[in-house]
């Protein structure tokens, strides 16, 4: 081994405590990379090949009811691959043992396997055979949650008649990947469930012979998304078709980008903090090595060693730290990428799932770790290359030691000695007091940030589901109904009110810019729903006009008092201007809201009831819902109780997790940063300590010399982390929202608290490590030494 290498691993073995707690804030930073990266690459790679391998499809369409004779039609569209039409309808499922209500909903397939477009994949099992009417594949998740096999046998309501199901496989869809009910925010895996039935058999059950209410395409290479959609609507329109739509819309499809979209914003947010700390932690550490090494660095010159040689060495030692860095950060970001894609896997129902944790994802971190090292480095390196040999074998000029302004202020203030001494260090070293604060004030600062998450969800939970919706129970028909159903409803046992809802398919048009969404309408003086601001004030909705999300009208680019035209995408088409006369506040969805007489006016028609609210006697509950469950009319039946408390669950199962790596990665800033401040600083003042213990000092006092300057840069650090945390968690809100959910800045007094407890305790725990080597302090040896 060369001298210079012997020298490094010696320098390595006696800084291992700092090089390890650099490393450690580097490691943290390589596994969010990582961590972030590959369970992207991972879903990414499992959806894309999900999606060519069952022919996923490119465009499509609903409608009312058109002949399968379309299909042919579509499929001469140019830039048209293939075309498929089949028939979904929804349908409750009657499970007599349990109270809530269990939908599903069901697709034809054919039974001869000739599908070529969104192909079922079968994990058990067979297809349905034609002449069984009954037979069904059910997807995995359903399978699962309900503990279903095969041979098991449900009734359902289809089309307002019972029929016996009976499960011959079970498998999956590239167009169900995530199966959401209607009305749903999250997915309920033991509530609903995807069918797939026979083609003659669905066709026989709703009344669709030769008929279908679904198109779907695939593309041609290169072929234009919007003529063919175009095309399609234009194809539809005489048989209620409610608008075409890309993959980019289909529903499934956006809840998964909608997740890729966020651990994309993660590795944007999360690992240049960590880079950035470590920079400053080499450049302060080695800064500080290359200081006490001047006569070694003299004498090496002395004896042939050239600028480069030097300036190599100590840029190794950066790189050994870094090295170091990335083995840690790997192992641990696989072991958290694996877990949360676990997570994702529960979520998501692939019947596959590729870990992609490529060597370009490690080299990528491995890259991000020695280039954040070096640049710290950069600094050290080039201050022991500028030092000539006699220089650097002179001692170094010593400090100048003179009053200044907080010398002064301490003075005025009344400080004690041993106070002076604090505030005098801290003063000397502006810079380094500086990054040791900012080094705190960061991890604080991640942690709230990532802890406001929490506040976020339960304040958009409580805002959805407490002050926006009222209701116990919603009820949805299988198509629009007279005011009668509503009567019926109210005549029901245990039913306190009920109130009607409606809502239509519609084309907002503003300029060039143009939304597809549901325009909905509830009664005036609803109490069962309401539109509020962030203050939880109601927004009254204005006659004649509309109300938009927020969300929504951005992506129009229009504001109050403008007018949009809107188009309705199904019935009679007909199209209007409506001036926008309020804007609300939501965190989940695009949507619009208008009264019921303004859309009566929009559809020419009396106004129908869609869906009913339902406020509801407890008492009464299990009684009034086998009754719903019973009616024909009846497609699915919203309980608010049960969605609230899955997605409940699904926040907490994954922010638990995620709050598990990021409190420890914060806390991991903490330690790298005090410990390394606190063993520079025991390192620059030994000689004053153990001058002090031979003055008479206690080791006690000693020891609050130096752990008294600590701890007054984590106090100063603690207000600036909570100010750059408060900016940062606005930032991470921006980049995590997406179309489908916005996360709102709502913190809690008591997430300041936690991130302030949990930086302190870091500090504090680091604090007693460093304060046991003083007590342990060795005056003759270090009063002998050479600084």
């Amino acid at each position: 081994m060369r001298a210079l290498d012997l020298k490094l691993v010696r320098d390595l073995w006696r800084m291992r405590g700092q090089a390890l707690a650099i490393a450690i804030v580097l490691a943290a930073g390589s596994a969010t990379f990582i961590l972030s990266v590959g369970v992207h690459r991972s879903l990414t790679v499992t959806r894309d090949a999900y999606y060519a391998q069952n022919h996923f499809a490119d465009v499509s369409a609903n409608m009312t009811r058109a002949p399968r004779s379309v299909v042919d039609r579509a499929a001469g569209i140019d830039g048209v691959q293939q075309a498929q039409g089949s028939i979904i309808q929804y349908a409750i499922l009657d499970y007599p043992d349990r109270v809530d209500a269990v939908r599903a909903l069901l697709q034809s397939v054919d039974e001869r396997g000739q599908d070529r477009i969104n192909l079922v994949t079968l994990k058990q099992g067979r297809l349905p055979t034609d002449g069984n009417p009954g037979e069904v594949i059910v997807d995995e998740a359903f399978a699962i949650a309900n503990n279903v096999e095969l041979g098991h046998e449900v009734d359902a309501i289809i089309y307002g008649r019972k029929q016996r199901l009976r499960i011959v496989g079970i498998g999956f869809a590239p167009n169900y990947i995530n199966a959401l009910a209607p009305g749903d925010i999250v997915p309920d895996d033991r509530r609903f469930g995807i069918f797939w039935m026979g083609r003659k058999a669905l066709e026989a059950a709703t009344d669709r012979t030769e008929a279908i209410n679904t198109l779907t395409v695939t593309l041609q290479r290169g072929a234009s998304e919007g003529d063919v959609i175009r095309a399609i609507d234009s194809l539809l329109e005489p048989y209620g078709g409610t608008g075409a739509y890309g993959r980019e819309d289909h529903p499934s499809h956006m809840f998964l980008k909608s997740e890729l979209d966020q651990l994309e914003a993660m590795v944007q947010v999360i690992p240049p903090v960590f880079l950035i700390v470590s920079t400053f932690l080499v450049y302060i550490v080695l800064g500080r090595m290359i200081r006490t090494q001047r006569s070694q660095i003299g004498l090496l010159k002395a004896f042939g060693y050239s600028n480069a040689a030097i300036g190599w060495h100590f840029l190794k030692f950066a790189f050994a730290i870094a090295m170091l860095a990335t083995i840690i950060g790997s192992a641990a970001g696989v072991w958290m990428g694996r877990a949360m894609t676990e997570i994702y896997a529960g979520l998501f129902h692939f019947p596959f799932l590729r870990f992609s944790f490529a060597p370009s994802v490690f080299l990528g971190a491995a890259a991000l770790a020695v280039g954040s090292a070096a640049f710290g480095a950069l600094s050290g390196v080039a201050a022991a290359v500028r030092l000539t040999s006699a220089v650097a074998m002179s001692p170094p000029p010593p400090p100048v030691y003179r009053a200044g302004m907080v010398e002064r202020i301490g003075q005025r203030a009344g400080l004690s000695a041993t106070g002076h001494m604090i505030v005098r260090h801290i003063a000397r070293w502006p810079a380094r007091s500086a990054i040791t604060i900012s080094g705190v004030a960061i991890s604080m600062g991640l942690l709230f940030s990532v802890l406001q998450f929490i506040d976020s969800s339960h304040f958009m939970l409580d805002s959805y589901f407490f002050r926006s919706q009222r209701q116990d129970i919603s009820v949805t028909f299988t198509e629009p109904r007279n005011e009668d159903v509503l009567y019926a409803l109210r005549q029901m046992p245990g039913v306190l009110r009920a109130e009607p809802i409606n809502g239509l398919s519609v084309e907002l048009s503003y300029g060039n810019r143009r939304e597809r969404t549901a325009l909905e309408a509830t009664i005036p003086k609803s109490l069962l729903t309401a539109r509020i601001d962030r203050d939880g004030k109601l927004i009254e909705m204005p006659p004649g006009g509309l109300m938009l999300s927020r969300q929504l009208a951005q992506q129009l680019g229009v504001q109050a008092g403008e007018s949009v035209q809107v188009k309705m995408l199904g019935g009679r088409r007909s199209e209007a201007m409506l001036p926008v006369g309020a804007m609300v506040d939501e965190f989940i969805g695009a949507r619009a809201y208008a009264t019921d007489q303004t859309i009566a006016d929009l559809t020419r028609d009396s106004a129908s009831v869609g869906a009913v609210l339902l406020l509801i006697d407890p008492a009464k509950r299990e009684a009034l819902l086998a009754q719903l469950k019973a009616m024909p009319v009846t497609l699915s039946i919203g309980d608010r109780d049960l969605e609230m408390q899955r997605f409940s669950d699904l926040i907490d199962q994954n922010i638990n997790t995620m709050m598990v790596f990021y409190i420890a990665f914060a806390s991991a800033i903490a330690v790298g940063v005090v410990y390394n401040s606190a063993r520079i600083l025991f390192s620059e003042r030994a000689h004053e300590l153990a001058t002090l213990r031979v003055l008479g000092y206690h080791r006690s006092e000693v020891a609050i010399v130096l752990i008294g300057e600590i701890a007054l840069l984590v106090i100063i650090a603690v207000p600036v982390g909570l100010t750059v945390g408060y900016w940062l968690a606005q930032f991470m809100v921006m980049m995590f929202s997406s179309d489908l959910f916005r996360l709102p800045f709502a913190p809690e007094k008591s997430t300041y608290a936690f991130a302030v407890i949990v930086v302190l305790l870091a500090a504090l725990l680091t604090a007693v490590i460093v304060a046991r080597r003083v007590l342990q302090l060795d005056m003759v040896r270090v009063l002998k030494a050479r600084d």
